[in-house]
């Protein structure tokens, strides 16, 4: 069971050790080593369907269709659940994919690399590392 999932068990009623949810006791001085945590709840009132669909239930969106395809923009494209800064605009590529590709990101920490094995092909997912 993971820590997130102990603590939806828990009320505000029964205090729980941190060390017995896997979280880490104390203060967070190294950000590498703290993930933020965000309910199910408040994510779903913050973010729209489909982001919430990607971001927390393994999903993709359509190839070619999403908001960021083609966007040209000068910026930072961040986490759109933690605000994470991830990838620079410069870095962005078209890789006619059907999905925005970058060729470097700003932290090597900020992302995770995924294996992917659904629909019979290898595959690797980039996500936020928090």
């Amino acid at each position: 069971m993971s820590a997130f999932n102990l603590l939806h068990l828990v009320t505000k009623s029964q205090p729980v050790a941190l060390r017995a949810c896997g979280l880490p006791s104390g203060s967070c001085r190294d950000k590498k080593d703290c993930k933020v945590v965000f309910s199910q709840e408040e994510l779903r009132k913050r973010l729209t369907p489909l982001q919430y669909h990607v971001t927390q239930e393994k999903g993709t969106e359509s190839a070619f269709e999403g908001e960021y395809t083609h966007h040209k923009a000068q910026g930072i494209y961040k986490c759109v659940v933690c605000g994470t800064p991830l990838f620079k605009s410069e870095t962005k590529f078209d890789s006619n994919s059907g999905w925005p590709s970058f060729y470097d990101v700003i932290s090597p920490d900020a992302i995770a690399f995924n294996d992917d094995f659904s629909y019979g092909m290898h595959r690797i997912e980039i996500s936020c590392s928090q």
